[in-house]
């Protein structure tokens, strides 16, 4: 009876138009994002020998870095969709008749005013790292086109939030050389999967030639075999553990092609990294799961879609 309600109750039509503003700023995409700031933290303590799991105590600085963060990359979604007619969506179909484009430059720069200001009272290297991402995004948008390399440099960037955050508060300890062998895996990682995103955008694109055994699809396999072999000689258990169970499926999009084994290759490993991480910081769940069905819901009752969903149609 209550499934059944939020299923099928009419009333829901009515209350999901109040959320088009808040999907506008693409939350689903902060499943990314939020992975690296939380590799930061968790590697300036595993690297300080503090064995980190199940971290519930809470800190209202941590809460001001990811709320600032989000805030400057949800700008950033904004500014994709007003330039590229591909990035948009169902949700600014309609937050399109209620606005112009003029306001959606300015909610823009309203994010990144709020953003910076929330992250200044985190601590200015993180201000720093707010204007760095910035500097990085607009130069790639202005001058470059090449979104792995951006996608790198924002990762960077993401990852040293999190650690310098971590080293002012908890360990005191600085970024060396010797840590950048930890580091290495986890954007081989999340490379793997940039490069299963591209490849999925592009499989039913005829400007895009990429068929079964492409290299393409074979890159991020190396990639996270590559990062298994690197955080396993390292003792890292998080990456060892993430990256040897997500192998599977890319390999499935590599001798087989289906568009669903090209889904899978990028959905489940990033639900793999986001629950081990999880078990790390227990208030990440939180966020997550509330994200996650408040997304359903909306989909469900807006655009009658399954979105987001664990579940891959067969072909």
């Amino acid at each position: 009876m209550f499934k059944k309600f939020f299923r099928d109750h009419p009333v829901h039509k009515k209350i999901v138009p109040l959320f088009d503003e808040f999907f506008f700023f693409n939350p689903m995409n902060y499943y990314f994002s939020w992975l690296m700031i939380c590799v930061g933290v968790y590697l300036n303590l595993f690297l300080s020998l503090l064995n980190p799991q199940f971290l519930f105590s809470f800190n209202f600085g941590y809460l001001l870095l990811f709320l600032g963060l989000s805030m400057i990359l949800s700008s950033f979604y904004i500014f994709n969709k007003i330039d590229d007619v591909n990035e948009r969506d169902e949700n600014f179909i309609l937050i399109e008749t209620k606005y112009s484009f003029a306001k959606f430059e300015l909610l823009s720069k309203i994010l990144i005013f709020v953003g910076l200001i929330l992250l200044l009272f985190v601590s200015v290297i993180n201000t720093i790292t707010g204007v760095l991402l910035i500097i990085c995004f607009g130069v790639f948008q202005k001058y470059f086109k090449n979104k792995l390399i951006y996608y790198f440099c924002e990762s960077c960037l993401l990852f040293f939030s999190g650690w310098f955050y971590t080293k002012e508060i908890t360990t005191g300890r600085f970024f060396s050389l010797f840590d950048i062998i930890f580091l290495v895996p986890y954007f081989l990682f999340c490379l793997s999967l940039y490069m299963s995103k591209m490849n999925l955008d592009n499989y039913n694109n005829e400007n895009f030639k990429i068929k079964k055994f492409d290299w393409k699809v074979l890159c991020p396999i190396i990639l996270l075999i590559i990062s298994f072999y690197i955080g396993f000689i390292n003792s890292d258990p998080l990456i060892s553990i993430i990256s040897i169970t997500s192998i599977g499926f890319n390999f499935y999009s590599f001798f087989r092609f289906y568009q669903k084994d090209m889904v899978r290759s990028l959905i489940y490993p990033l639900a793999i990294f986001n629950i081990f991480l999880m078990t790390i910081f227990p208030y990440l769940f939180m966020f997550h799961f509330v994200l996650f069905y408040i997304s359903k819901y909306y989909h469900w009752h807006r655009f009658d879609l399954h979105y987001p969903t664990f579940l891959v149609d067969s072909e």
